[in-house]
């Protein structure tokens, strides 16, 4: 996802919040891909958007294509199979505060290490929140969850993505992660 993210020039976005505080959860980079395609076909229309019903995109990405990788410990799992989906919305409110939110699942994923072990992957992530800015320089609150399991090839669990980040109106952040692998 790293390589379709940089293909894209994905700047700014919610991801530039994030990125700052440390956070990468899986399927948010692919959403943020979203973010930038209708994003910026609202940027320029912004004064008319005020209090709209918003607007909903869906993707599917093949994962071999879109560059997935995730590690548990020192193994380094690539995406081989499966797609994953997002849908991502946005709207702004009668004040011209920005809303989005995304949903991601991963349908029928398949990884592989680097010694051709085969492994699959189930899962979603959410992340929503608001802003000032359809940049998302200034959060007023955003909150990400993950939840992803890896399984062996015999269907035992190899490893989780499990967290949660969220950054309050005030500015205070907290991450908890409770998985033993990351993307």
């Amino acid at each position: 996802m790293v390589a379709l993210l940089g293909r894209l020039g994905a700047n700014g976005g919610p991801d530039a919040m994030m990125r700052t505080k440390g956070g990468y959860p899986l399927l948010k980079k692919m959403a943020i891909v979203a973010a930038a395609a209708i994003g910026a076909a609202f940027l320029a229309a912004a004064p008319a958007l005020a209090s709209n019903a918003g607007t909903t995109v869906h993707l599917s990405v093949p994962l071999a294509e879109g560059g997935l990788t995730v590690t548990c410990g020192t193994t380094v799992l690539t995406g081989t199979g499966g797609t994953a989906r997002l849908v991502f919305h946005e709207s702004t409110d009668a004040q011209g505060i920005f809303h989005l939110t995304g949903t991601g699942t991963i349908n029928q994923g398949t990884l592989q290490d680097t010694s051709g072990n085969i492994y699959s992957i189930s899962g979603a992530n959410w992340f929503g929140g608001s802003v000032t800015d359809p940049d998302a320089n200034e959060a007023i609150v955003f909150t990400s969850t993950d939840k992803f399991v890896i399984r062996t090839a015999t269907g035992g669990v190899f490893g989780m993505v499990n967290g949660v980040e969220h950054i309050s109106p005030n500015g205070q952040y907290f991450a908890f992660d409770f998985g033993n692998c990351s993307d």
